[in-house]
């Protein structure tokens, strides 16, 4: 047992054994106490509840704040968590169902129908444009911003605030003189319907023929070498047809297989092992090929994955094989799919 899931089992077996005396209390007076004993096992998150004092069972929210380095830890620990008496543990600040609230900080209030916002694309996320519908004075200016931000990531959601949001403006006017300007407190549905029509991100696993496209790269350095040389070139293979699962919450680690290529023949040989691999991975929808990439004597094939032990179990025969003797396998927590859209968005 590592030292993360050592930290992880000895937050729950306290919490569990502590679990009826917190009950007793009230919500906001539980809500501290549970945050004291996380903060002696483990840094980076936090606990939230939702309910009443009184409900028997509340909702326990696990919270990173937005901060996606932390994601991996915060998922694993809700993985863990175990059955509780009067607890229901969730993973992520999820969105409020009354989005249409305001908000005080420092004797100044700010409603979420005040604050208005434009869609745009970022490379593969959506990128927000944000003015307010009301005077803001001089000396309130970063503070009303900060305010804003925590109202979007209520609204939005923890995840999606993080994930599927890339840069974020305040402006006095937009750019493009035919944005749409929606006030925050409506802003979910015009963003879910962005991110689906506008983005193509409908969520919906492809099926049949995939579409590919074919990018020649020239490295920094390739144009100071001496004539004759080699540059220092990669082809590479973006799948088109991922994009609709792009940034799934179900799909956020990226799992490498990097092999070695001699010659023609092994070539063959490599890209049908790593064909093969998209096979075992995308017919049970556990994962999806979103490219590769050729280059000084390698391939390598980066699949978006949702559980990388299971996908490693799934691909193990695969890689007892002996063209995978040069194996390089590695995972990377990548929710946004920065991988992928460093290539597709070109």
């Amino acid at each position: 047992m590592d030292a993360t899931t050592a930290a992880i089992t000895a937050f729950w077996r306290e919490f569990a054994g502590s679990e009826g005396a917190l009950h007793a209390l009230p919500l906001r007076e539980r809500v501290e106490e549970g945050n004291a004993l996380l903060e002696r096992h483990l840094e980076g998150l936090a606990l939230e509840m939702s309910g009443g004092d009184q409900d028997a069972v509340v909702d326990l929210i696990v919270t990173a704040h937005g901060s996606i380095d932390c994601f991996p830890l915060l998922v694993q620990m809700v993985a863990a968590a175990p059955r509780l008496q009067h607890h229901a543990p969730r993973a992520f600040r999820e969105r409020t169902q009354q989005p249409d609230f305001p908000i005080g900080m420092d004797d100044f209030e700010l409603s979420t129908s005040e604050v208005l916002i434009a869609c745009s694309q970022d490379d593969g996320q959506a990128a927000l444009e944000i003015r307010f519908g009301r005077e803001i004075p001089q000396d309130f200016q970063d503070h009303v911003r900060n305010m804003a931000f925590i109202m979007i990531d209520h609204v939005l959601g923890e995840y999606d605030f993080a994930v599927k949001v890339g840069a974020v403006d305040f402006v006095e006017e937009s750019a493009d003189p035919d944005a749409e300007w929606t006030p925050l407190s409506l802003l979910p549905p015009v963003f879910d319907r962005y991110w689906s029509e506008t983005l193509g991100r409908t969520g919906d696993f492809p099926t049949g023929e995939h579409e590919w496209e074919g990018l020649t790269l020239a490295f920094a350095g390739s144009d100071d070498q001496e004539a004759g040389e080699s540059q220092d070139t990669a082809i590479v293979m973006v799948n088109r047809s991922a994009n609709p699962v792009a940034m799934r919450a179900d799909l956020a680690y990226a799992l490498t297989l990097d092999l070695a290529v001699g010659d023609r023949d092994e070539l063959e040989a490599v890209q049908d092992l790593h064909d093969q691999a998209a096979t075992l991975l995308e017919l049970p929808q556990l994962g999806i090929l979103a490219y590769t990439m050729s280059r000084n004597g390698r391939r390598k094939a980066v699949y978006y994955v949702g559980d990388e032990q299971l996908a490693k179990q799934t691909l193990a025969p695969l890689l007892l094989r002996d063209e995978a003797a040069s194996l390089e396998l590695s995972t990377t927590f990548d929710p946004a799919w920065s991988g992928y859209f460093e290539f597709a968005v070109h």
